[in-house]
């Protein structure tokens, strides 16, 4: 369906509900989730990996933190709307988070508008987020003067899951929706599962849901057969 000009539609959390309280804290994050989860947070930062390694994840949990005062921005969804009508007063927020700037890359017309944003937020003394594939100086097509403000920022590395950490995932996020996830069941599946958490919670949300319907625990065999994982299964 086709947006008319000016109708911004509202950007709903795509991580499913992302928050603090379902993120998973891990050794390699601890200096990122301490700049980031002060009481009063006041420091920028420029996160960037792969897809489904949480960038937009903390993104969303620190908009979530702030409250009214966050702007999140994730350009991904916005990308066929015009910076103006994307931007519009953003600098008067607290917390900008901008996600997926590599999406605008090419476009200098957003650069430029992202470049202005980016002078803005120091005037008003907002904090910046930006997440990317690819680290600062990897934005090869990118106004230099923007790559340079980027550049400036803590730049953080988001590192892959491994298996056990996968594990403690499905624990997580089992529990927060209310089924059982036993440890020998989030190992069964953590082998089976793409190590990534996006993958992790639609498999939760679907264990749920179909046991909610047959009305059984979870458990190997159950899971075994759901079919859930025989797509991943290694």
């Amino acid at each position: 369906m086709t947006q008319e000009s000016g109708q911004i539609p509202l950007m709903m959390r795509s991580e499913d509900l992302a928050t603090w309280d379902n993120w998973l804290s891990r050794p390699e994050t601890a200096a990122l989730e301490q700049l980031l989860r002060g009481q009063v947070p006041e420091h920028s930062a420029y996160l960037w990996g792969a897809e489904g390694m949480g960038k937009s994840h903390i993104l969303q949990a620190c908009c979530d933190a702030e409250g009214l005062d966050a702007r999140y921005i994730p350009l991904r969804e916005l990308i066929d709307f015009t910076p103006e009508e994307v931007l519009a007063d953003a600098e008067v927020a607290r917390l900008i988070a901008i996600d997926d700037i590599d999406y605008v890359e090419s476009r200098a017309g957003w650069q430029e508008a992202l470049f202005s944003l980016f002078n803005a937020s120091r005037e008003t003394g907002a904090q910046l987020l930006v997440t990317a594939a690819k680290a600062p100086q990897q934005l090869l097509e990118a106004l230099p003067d923007l790559r340079s403000r980027l550049s400036s920022l803590p730049v953080f590395q988001m590192p892959r899951f491994t298996e056990d950490q996968i594990a403690e995932l499905l624990v997580l996020r089992g529990t927060e929706a209310g089924i059982e996830v036993k440890d020998e069941v989030a190992r069964y599946c953590s082998l089976r599962l793409a190590r990534h958490p996006r993958a992790v919670v639609n498999f939760i949300n679907q264990l749920d849901q179909l046991s909610l319907a047959q009305r059984r625990a979870v458990t190997i065999p159950f899971v075994r057969e759901s079919g859930l994982l025989r797509q991943a299964e290694v």
